[in-house]
């Protein structure tokens, strides 16, 4: 913990003065995930088969996410963005009898969203203040497939939406120099690291004909950010 104390108290203790003016702001990136676990077996009474197959851990969920800036002010930064990522989880296909085989199987998802997010940059622009909180709704494309043998067996899509918040803490005062030239070369104003919290709701709104894919519990992820 010591050197990540240090580290978060050289970014409060930097100050405007040796800040430069970024660069025209575009948008952002982010690349990062988390642990994720679907509610599949929600919808059977007492029955489950996500388990009886899959097990009852998460599996890592890869989000890539890219969004341009509509707004970047004095109130902070409002964006819209797309993303995407990827989620597979092997299990062991069952018989009718639910006891399990030796066939492999999995079930894979192409997440894509719609996003509308709000970064609270001016607290990082204005006052050097490291830590920046985000809010972020989404529209949700859950795409899925499901595998045993490496052949395609059922697939589909689950729409739904989804609310994030977050944090984004800012890096570039552990090196000012590196910064200003990742700005000056490529258009990067910020480097973050990120961390947030996702409450999901990808059920076709409520269709009982879908499987339920929201997030068994809160959803959370990590990651790096990008500003540029």
């Amino acid at each position: 913990m010591k050197p990540f104390a240090f580290a978060l108290g050289a970014l409060l203790l930097a100050g405007p003065a040796g800040a430069q003016t970024p660069s025209p702001r575009w948008g952002s990136l982010e690349l990062g995930g988390g642990p994720y676990l679907p509610r599949v077996d929600h919808e059977f009474s007492g029955k489950t088969p996500w388990r009886d197959v899959f097990g009852g851990a998460p599996a890592p969920m890869w989000r890539l996410h890219v969004a341009k800036a509509v707004y970047a002010g004095a109130g902070g930064s409002v964006e819209v963005g797309v993303r995407t990522g990827f989620f597979t989880k092997p299990g062991h296909a069952v018989d009718k009898g639910g006891a399990p085989t030796a066939d492999r199987a999995t079930f894979n998802i192409i997440p894509t969203s719609l996003t509308l997010t709000y970064r609270a940059d001016q607290l990082y622009e204005g006052w050097r203040i490291p830590l920046v909180p985000y809010a972020r709704l989404a529209l949700e494309r859950y795409n899925w497939w499901t595998a045993k043998e490496s052949k395609w067996t059922q697939r589909g899509a689950t729409n739904g939406f989804s609310g994030s918040l977050g944090a984004a803490l800012v890096i570039d005062s552990l090196d000012p120099t590196a910064a200003r030239d990742l700005d000056n070369e490529m258009g990067v104003n910020h480097t973050a690291l990120y961390f947030d919290v996702t409450k999901s709701r990808v059920d076709d709104f409520g269709s009982g004909r879908s499987w339920d894919l929201s997030e068994n519990r809160l959803l959370w992820s990590a990651g790096l950010l990008l500003v540029f």
